[in-house]
């Protein structure tokens, strides 16, 4: 038998030579298995509808549409294409719109706490403005829950510069979205580092079926966790049913919050009935079903309905203590002040901030640091006030409630008046202030999705969340606008991504257009 020359290798080293060469196969091997995992892990579903409005005649629409529904968006979404003839100095931003509101109602949001300022969730829209052969604008616009950053958004438009500068429109329309499908909600194993990433830390040999088990688990983890505390709340509805029906009974006729809660309860034992037939079929899905995004966007929504049903008998229970004056009355009216209370306990903090943070001559930010901190007396005064008043009957529940909101609608005026300064302070450009200002309303109406209050109040169950602005989310959001503008600084501006609504009112959808 024929003897392999030695080659002077120690046993060891030759081990470690293999090992080596078996890591760097696994990278390659990784580099050509990992978009056929994705293609795996596809979920066709995942595109909820597709509405396509050629107003220049520009597009294949039967071409557009086999394209797009071959995309998988990593969550359910609706996509919306656009297109117009128009100018240069179009701001098609606003054109946009100005287009859904006459023609697509359906793209803007219709939550009462939205006002109509933001694209409705799921909705990733589209637009191509066309101003000559090669020449134009693109456009894209989010749901709040769809939104990417500027320097993503810039990415999704380039992705169509070369197509749309070619005259290929529909081409263009499509690398956008397909840029775009990969981007949005984009989970973390579709991250472009992770050919590398596990390439070198030597998990290569998920392949196709580890990266299909990782979406999947993924799905299924999202999915028991809705469930789960979707479950919690309805048991503690389940549990208050008798007590809440009882409240409801008792809230007087003629009393403003009170009948605004009687309205509410009117379909509150249709939407429990629902809601709790709803908990039953989620147990009994598959696995199959739970491994899916559809599975866990309807357990987000269960979820999200038993919440509001546990938000509202909380406040229907605590108005009739209030308005029966029975032995629990005061245990209620201190939850109804205990948003107020935590807002003023956060105050100090913003205010020392604020006032640390402003320089010599930003009069405007010290004078509204002076007027929040004024405020503050003045509004713990004011609730030791409407509670003695409660308690010797001095003044009616109905007046209480009142003098409670006007406090919170007066805090959050002074944030808003913060919020101007120090904006007007720290912006360099009318740009830069209106990406802070929308950085802020984004913090603003976001803040009741983002950390739901433990019990409902009477006046958060009654008003529309943006109602009132509290200090936490005020916080978040100007350090999320100072740290927008400071990354956009520090990239010169590059992406060419133009944001904002002129003429759009208080509108803040996300979004953006650059030109091609």
């Amino acid at each position: 038998m024929h003897q392999p020359q030695s080659t002077g290798l120690s046993s060891v080293a030759v081990a470690a030579r293999r090992t080596v060469a078996a890591g760097f196969a696994a990278t390659l091997l990784m580099a050509s298995v990992i978009p056929g995992a994705y293609a795996a892990a596809a979920e066709p579903d995942t595109l909820e509808s597709i509405t396509v409005d050629d107003t220049a005649n520009v597009l294949n629409e039967d071409k557009l549409r086999d394209a797009i529904e071959g995309l998988d968006f990593n969550e359910p979404t609706k996509v919306a294409v656009y297109t117009r003839n128009g100018e240069y100095s179009d701001d098609i931003n606003t054109k946009t719109l100005d287009f859904a509101r006459s023609s697509h109602s359906e793209w803007i949001s219709d939550k009462p706490e939205d006002y109509g300022d933001y694209w409705a969730d799921g909705y990733f829209i589209i637009t191509l403005s066309v101003e000559d052969q090669g020449d134009g604008q693109v456009g894209t616009y989010f749901g709040e829950d769809r939104k990417v950053s500027e320097g993503q958004m810039g990415s999704i438009h380039e992705a169509g510069y070369e197509d749309f500068n070619a005259g290929r429109w529909s081409d263009g329309v499509i690398a956008v979205a397909e840029r775009g499908s990969k981007i949005m909600n984009r989970p973390w194993y579709q991250h472009p580092a992770l050919g590398w990433t596990v390439g070198l830390g030597g998990l290569g040999a998920l392949g196709t079926v580890g990266i299909t088990a990782a979406v999947r688990a993924h799905n299924r983890k999202r999915f028991s966790q809705a469930l789960g505390e979707g479950t919690e709340h309805l048991t503690r509805v389940t549990l208050d049913l008798d007590a809440t029906e009882l409240a409801a009974s008792t809230l007087p006729a003629d009393a403003a919050h009170a009948t605004v809660l009687a309205s509410r309860f009117a379909n509150f034992s249709a939407d429990y009935r629902v809601v709790f037939s709803e908990r039953q079929e989620l147990e009994a899905t598959t696995k199959k079903l739970r491994s899916r995004s559809v599975g866990v966007l309807r357990a987000k929504d269960f979820l999200s309905t038993a919440q509001t049903l546990d938000l509202t008998d909380d406040a229907i229970i605590d108005a009739a203590s209030l308005y029966t004056r029975d032995a629990n009355w005061e245990a209620a009216w201190r939850r109804q002040i205990a948003p107020l209370l935590e807002d003023l306990n956060a105050l100090p903090e913003l205010t020392e901030n604020s006032t640390d943070a402003a320089e010599d001559g930003d009069e405007e930010v010290r004078a509204s640091v002076a007027a929040l901190n004024s405020f503050a007396a003045q509004a713990r005064n004011q609730l030791q006030r409407l509670g003695d008043e409660l308690k010797s009957e001095s003044i009616e529940v109905d007046d209480a409630l009142d003098a409670l909101s006007d406090l919170r609608v007066q805090l959050t005026e002074k944030l808003d008046a913060l919020a101007n300064a120090q904006i007007v302070t720290y912006a360099k450009s009318p740009e830069e202030e209106e990406e802070m200002r929308t950085e802020l309303k984004r913090s603003r109406y976001d803040a009741t999705n983002q950390r739901p209050r433990a019990v409902g109040t009477i006046l958060d169950v009654s008003y529309p969340a943006a109602m009132y602005w509290s200090v936490g989310s005020y916080s978040t959001g100007y350090s999320q606008a100072v740290s927008s503008v400071d990354s956009s600084r520090s990239s010169g501006g590059s992406s060419g991504v133009s944001q904002g609504y002129s003429g759009g009112g208080s509108f803040s959808g996300a979004g953006g257009s650059s030109h091609f």
